[in-house]
């Protein structure tokens, strides 16, 4: 059943981790959706091995289609997206072929007019890219763009994933995720008593200051708790 919405589709890759799968059948779906609602004509995921761009997902397999591919793991959009950790755009044949003197050329022949990469995010580092192409050169717009990339972190979570959680690695997250929430419980009280506000009241404070900061809700807890301690 083709997925009526990102949502949908988005929806069955996180049902799918959850049990046993066919890593190869939930990538090639995601691919595929990507590209169809971001309104491109073909995408391909790279992602790395061994030190390597190694092509794992492709919307076209026929032979000149996957020579391209290959193309791109040694020069392109893909490649930049890996290097730098930011998405890589380019539209109109000019520019394609003057960003990637060698992969460019291939772009064009191939009829496409814009490329559109995202990296594939894991714990800090880049473990790989999808990228789209078009025909046309409209770029992404916002929401197609934003969806892009919800699409490249589902990919992430799918080839970073190990297939199975031992259950002492569940019983240690779980243990973490305790920790974690007596700590922003400890913050609560420190706050709804220094401000002479409620528990709920103290929860939201906690939270703004986690979102003005930009740090974690349980290290913005920690440092509350650390500076009720601090000797006066």
């Amino acid at each position: 059943m083709t997925p009526r919405t990102p949502l949908d589709s988005l929806a069955a890759a996180t049902k799918a981790l959850l049990h046993e799968h066919d890593i190869t059948d939930v990538v090639e779906r995601l691919t595929a959706d990507a590209m169809r609602f971001a309104a491109c004509d073909a995408a391909v995921l790279l992602a790395r091995a061994g030190g390597r761009l190694e092509l794992v997902g492709a919307t076209s397999h026929a032979a000149p289609d996957l020579d391209l591919y290959q193309a791109l793991t040694v020069e392109g959009p893909c490649r930049d997206a890996v290097a730098t950790g930011g998405a890589v755009e380019a539209s109109g044949a000019g520019l394609i072929v003057e960003r990637w003197p060698v992969v460019g050329p291939l772009l064009v022949d191939a009829g496409f007019r814009t490329v559109h990469a995202h990296p594939l995010a894991w714990h800090g580092g880049v473990i790989g890219a999808l990228t789209m192409f078009r025909q046309g050169t409209e770029p992404l717009d916002e929401t197609q763009a934003r969806t892009s990339r919800a699409f490249a972190d589902m990919l992430a979570l799918t080839v970073a994933q190990p297939d199975r959680l031992l259950v002492q690695d569940v019983d240690r997250r779980v243990a973490r995720a305790r920790s974690g929430r007596a700590v922003i419980e400890q913050a609560q009280g420190v706050l709804a008593h220094q401000l002479g506000i409620g528990v709920d009241a103290a929860y939201d404070e906690l939270a703004a200051r986690s979102v003005r900061t930009g740090a974690p809700l349980t290290v913005t807890a920690r440092d509350v708790v650390r500076e009720a301690r601090r000797p006066r």
